[in-house]
């Protein structure tokens, strides 16, 4: 048996609609200070008598703890409890926030945002787990929409409310209001959400842990090197065997162990490995390609900071407007659909962005942003919806967590990735040549929605 919501609940509408509230609290707080970060760097630097290099190790750290650490969050809440795991997070994810807003030097600001890593890789399988525990099979890519909508639209909103805080009061304010919210938000989810029942734990599977997470860091962490230093440089190529030797003894162990981290037969599930395959490709350019966006706004066009971030809003705007939309339509035309249309749509994007670049024509720019937007808003709910239909009840935990540590792994890949085929360059062609990778990249994606099965849905 597993850590999920007793059968009472399945049904329970109103549980269902708190339990989603819930974790939107928890994940609203996170989110919030992400934008917040990035775009007080050069603040922050003078402020903490460090550089904007170090600094950038708040979001790089921040990501890697949560790549690391996910998986196994998610697979400890299988056999723990979801909403034990979902509630330690959220206490851990309040307490990195309050280190933050009180962090004397750069270094422990950076090993703070690492603590809120490491609560959100716990919140965030678990939460996720909690909520399609609480909502039937055809009700899970709605609630997704929602849950998209809140991660996209959050940072948008912090971002307008802060910057004027900032000015104003300084960048530790921002942590300052979130860190009473967090608290709350704990207090709420301890609360709110029942308790798992008929809870058998079973052992965890810490060869697999431990070479799962050597695999992942080593990984991620020869993309930081590598595109700083050199993908062939002597450092970032012994992080690159470190990982695949990561991995090699993670299939070794999981094929061997009675209680596997992961269950490896899952990969011959079309509607399991499809996904997992298409969406971290779609965030590979869409990531990649929005942090060459706003290169491409200052060079080609020589616009202001203040204009490029009111640009760069097209997107997120649009991807926060049809994440429900496509959770909805989720439920009616299922998630192959939609996952081969973000794809779709993402490869779109890059060709109106190349078009955009090779003309110097800010419309085309502008529809690059929307194209994007609206891909992800319609594909991501499916992607979370067909990784957890796709497995058994007692593995939604671990399920989950794996698909957001590829879906890290797509977006780091792909900002290393598109800004080293960027190079020195800032001519048109330099940006085109970029965004069409990026298209290259997206389009294979599609293979992964084609592997997976059609399905009747009752309309």
């Amino acid at each position: 048996m597993t850590a999920t919501a007793p059968p009472d609940t399945v049904h329970d509408q109103a549980y269902a609609r708190r339990v989603l509230a819930t974790v939107l609290a928890a994940v609203i707080v996170f989110t919030s200070s992400m934008t917040i970060v990035s775009a007080s760097l050069p603040t922050m630097a003078a402020d903490l008598d460090s550089t904007e290099a170090f600094l950038s190790w708040a979001v790089t750290g921040l990501f890697l703890a949560m790549a690391v650490a996910t998986p196994v969050m998610g697979r400890l809440g299988d056999s723990r409890g979801h909403r034990k795991m979902f509630v330690a997070g959220a206490a851990c994810l309040g307490l990195g926030t309050l280190l933050c807003a009180i962090a004397p030097t750069a270094e422990t600001f950076v090993a703070a945002r690492m603590v809120v890593g490491l609560g959100i890789s716990s919140t965030m399988p678990n939460g996720m787990a909690l909520i399609m525990a609480a909502h039937p099979v055809e009700r899970r890519g709605e609630a997704m929409g929602w849950f998209q909508m809140a991660m996209t639209g959050a940072p948008v909103l912090a971002l307008i409310a802060g910057g004027p805080l900032i000015e104003a009061f300084g960048w530790r304010v921002v942590f300052a209001i979130l860190f009473p919210l967090s608290v709350l938000g704990t207090v709420i989810a301890w609360k709110a959400i029942r308790p798992d029942r008929d809870l058998r734990p079973v052992p965890i599977d810490g060869g697999g842990a431990i070479t799962l997470a050597v695999a992942t860091l080593g990984f991620l962490l020869y993309l930081e090197f590598g595109g700083r230093n050199g993908f062939a440089a002597p450092v970032p190529l012994l992080l690159a065997v470190t990982a695949v030797l990561g991995f090699v003894m993670f299939l070794k162990v999981e094929r061997s162990t009675a209680q596997p981290m992961l269950r490896l037969d899952y990969f011959s599930r079309r509607d399991f490995t499809g996904p997992l395959l298409c969406q971290p490709l779609s965030q590979f350019a869409y990531m990649g390609g929005f942090l060459i966006a706003p290169i491409l706004l200052s060079s080609l066009f020589d616009y202001s900071v203040g204009t490029v971030a009111l640009i760069l809003l097209f997107r997120p705007a649009f991807y926060s407007v049809f994440s429900p939309i496509g959770g909805r339509l989720t439920g009616r035309y299922g998630e192959r659909m939609f996952l081969l249309l973000g794809s779709v749509l993402m490869v779109a994007s890059m060709a109106a962005w190349v078009a955009g670049a090779h003309w110097t024509n800010l419309a085309l720019v502008i529809l690059g942003l929307v194209l994007s937007g609206v891909a992800m808003g319609l594909a991501s709910p499916s992607y979370s919806t067909a990784v957890a239909n796709a497995v058994d009840p007692a593995d939604l935990g671990v399920a989950n967590g794996m698909s957001s540590t590829l879906m890290n792994i797509g977006m780091l890949s792909g900002i290393q990735s598109m800004f080293v085929v960027l190079g020195d360059g800032r001519g048109p062609d330099d940006f085109a040549r970029t965004f069409i990778f990026g298209g290259i990249v997206a389009g294979l994606g599609s293979i992964g929605a084609l592997m997976m099965r059609r399905r009747s849905v009752a309309h």
